[in-house]
């Protein structure tokens, strides 16, 4: 079946003692080190292979390291370093997720029904999965890319977009939903992303801070980092290969 790709990565997991608890994701593998922080009162733990996640658990990387988990749902992501993701939902149905800052990988199965939904949020912006592998950034000053590398993902505005976005304004697009697309954008950053946009395989969407977006088109052979080729390699590996 054909998997998506958001900066993530799959491996064996190690047996490690599990946490009490409805678990949401598992930590499957790590490069370097990483932290896990359990709800917001909760003391940072070193992260390791084998460590299941529940809903509202923080899980970060830290420098020169990549942490790959997957869902309950049997979805997978990765995190680049320097990098932090809160699990909002985790279900057969339903995976949700907000990228705080830094750089993730998803590679999910292709979705065959309109009830199933995976959702990978920033302050600014949520991609919503339709069948993709894609690489999303979300910087310090909550700007956002997000860069398709297979089939398509729809962007809109994120809840805290709308907060910043909502005062005396006409309302804004809610929740994800399956829109049109691609189509023409004006020139670079001068519309907010007030709507759901669809972005293709070679096509970037970049949205700043105050809501106003840019899409361009990039070579899916040259216009690769060394992030982008280790996700690419440890995909094929697990038989994903895109």
């Amino acid at each position: 079946m054909k998997r998506v790709a958001v900066v993530i990565t799959l491996s064996l997991l190690a047996v490690v003692p599990v946490i009490a608890g409805e678990w949401a994701a598992k930590v499957t593998s790590i490069e370097g080190t990483g932290k896990v922080k359990r709800g917001e009162a909760g003391q940072p733990r070193p992260a390791r292979p084998g460590m299941t996640l529940q809903k509202g658990d923080m899980i970060s990387s830290e420098e020169e390291s990549l942490i790959e988990m997957v869902y309950k749902n049997g979805e997978i992501v990765r995190l680049g370093e320097m990098s932090s993701l809160i699990i909002e939902e985790s279900t057969p149905q339903e995976v949700k997720s907000e990228l705080v800052m830094g750089r993730v990988w998803v590679n999910m199965k292709k979705l065959t029904s309109g009830r199933r939904q995976f959702d990978m949020s920033s302050p600014t912006a949520v991609a919503s999965i339709r069948g993709t592998v894609f690489d999303m950034k979300s910087a310090v000053d909550s700007s956002m890319d997000v860069s398709v590398y297979d089939g398509r993902v729809a962007v809109g505005p994120s809840k805290g977009l709308n907060k910043r976005l909502s005062g005396g304004k006409k309302e804004i697009a809610g929740e994800p939903q399956e829109v049109s697309g691609p189509e023409e954008v004006p020139p670079p950053f001068e519309v907010t992303l007030e709507q759901w946009k669809m972005i293709v395989a070679g096509q970037r969407i970049s949205v700043r801070a105050d809501g106003k977006y840019a899409t361009s088109e990039f070579d899916l052979q040259s216009d690769i980092d060394s992030f982008v080729q280790k996700n690419r390699f440890l995909d094929s590996q697990s038989g994903k290969k895109k």
